[in-house]
């Protein structure tokens, strides 16, 4: 049992980096990526999460340049913390979130002018960034409807979750079961599919009111019992007496 524990502590710490290829209408404008790190702490894991998203793009007769840097902090029992700098067409706005026991605490910052507001626990549930985080105690599968701020506008958002059900995405000719939900704000209707795992492998979100899917390169990471881990027996050593 000692063994057991030790090695899925061991695989559970650690970086794990994943990319997305963004697209408008079947056509390629960019890239996701982002890079987890996990560990372990006295009161369960934490992590961090480091986003970086570029859109390149032609989308119609518009040229769209579109980038996000967020890094996120989650503790293991709160929503995750972030800070998030978007450049639109060299526009740049940055926005920091974060949980405390008795609200959120918002800031955004345009143009070197800042504006803070704190908002009661009741007006937000979870962030955008918690829907990248695989460990999230904050998944969408807790609620029918649901208060979302976005790391990309500092905005709240609210509106209905629907199940989607279990289904497969084929990625690398390798088969993904994952389980889906709809999310619909007033900016329009957002699909998102979670491994098992709670990777995030595929989604279909609003954005400059353009609808941009995403899909992982690549399969995501499997969970701790995904792979058989090998133990010797103990070694015997005889003694005369």
């Amino acid at each position: 049992m000692l063994t057991w524990l030790v090695v899925t502590q061991g695989a559970l710490a650690g970086d794990t980096t994943l990319a997305w290829d963004l697209t408008v209408k079947g056509v390629n404008v960019g890239s996701r990526e982002l890079t987890v790190r996990t560990m372990d702490g006295a009161d369960g894991q934490s992590r961090i999460l480091e986003s970086f998203t570029d859109i390149n793009g032609m989308v119609g007769p518009l040229k769209v340049r579109w980038r996000q840097r967020m890094t996120a902090h989650v503790d293991a029992r709160e929503p995750a913390a972030f800070t998030s700098v978007v450049d639109q067409n060299g526009s740049l706005l940055e926005i920091q979130g974060r949980w405390t026991p008795t609200g959120w605490q918002i800031t955004s910052t345009t143009n070197g002018r800042s504006r803070s507001t704190d908002m009661p626990l009741s007006r937000v549930d979870l962030s955008t960034a918690d829907l990248m985080d695989p460990g999230s105690r904050y998944p969408l599968s807790h609620y029918d409807e649901v208060r979302v701020l976005s790391a990309e506008s500092g905005e709240v958002m609210v509106g209905p979750v629907e199940k989607l059900g279990v289904s497969e995405v084929t990625i690398d000719g390798q088969a993904i079961q994952v389980t889906g939900y709809a999310w619909t704000s007033p900016q329009g209707r957002s699909e998102l599919m979670f491994s098992a795992d709670g990777w995030l492998v595929k989604y279909s979100q609003q954005l400059l009111g353009i609808q941009v899917d995403a899909v992982l390169r690549d399969p995501p990471p499997g969970g701790s019992d995904d792979f058989p881990v090998a133990v010797r027996p103990p070694k015997v050593e005889a003694l005369d007496l």
